[in-house]
């Protein structure tokens, strides 16, 4: 049966989920490391299988001046490919469907 399934994959016995606390405090460093917020992350998938259009909100939170929107569109946007945030830009990210994972890139000159 189903349940003699969970039970011998050890998923039977599992704790229940617990709720997230939206209010507990984060750690932020204040020195050496940039602290960002990603806000209004939106995608499009017009198929339901691949995103053509991804955009999100960067912000500093450590005293920083950084504001501002990332996004691409294509036909396809590929998984693990660079997409810069603008001409001018010092960023790029790159988004694994696969996981939902969102990768930042900075570009640093000497």
């Amino acid at each position: 049966t189903i349940a003699s399934l969970f039970a011998a994959a050890g998923l039977a016995a599992a704790a229940p989920l617990e709720a997230r606390q939206d209010t507990a405090s984060c750690p932020v460093s204040t020195q050496g490391d940039y602290v960002w917020k990603i806000s209004e992350f939106y995608g499009r998938k017009p198929e339901g299988t691949y995103y053509n259009s991804l955009g999100f909100n960067i912000k500093a939170t450590n005293g920083g001046t950084l504001d501002f929107t990332c996004s691409a569109s294509a036909d396809k946007l590929e998984d693990h490919k660079w997409y810069s945030c603008g001409e001018n830009s010092f960023m790029d990210f790159s988004f694994d469907s696969d996981r939902s994972g969102l990768l930042l890139k900075q570009k640093v000159s000497d």
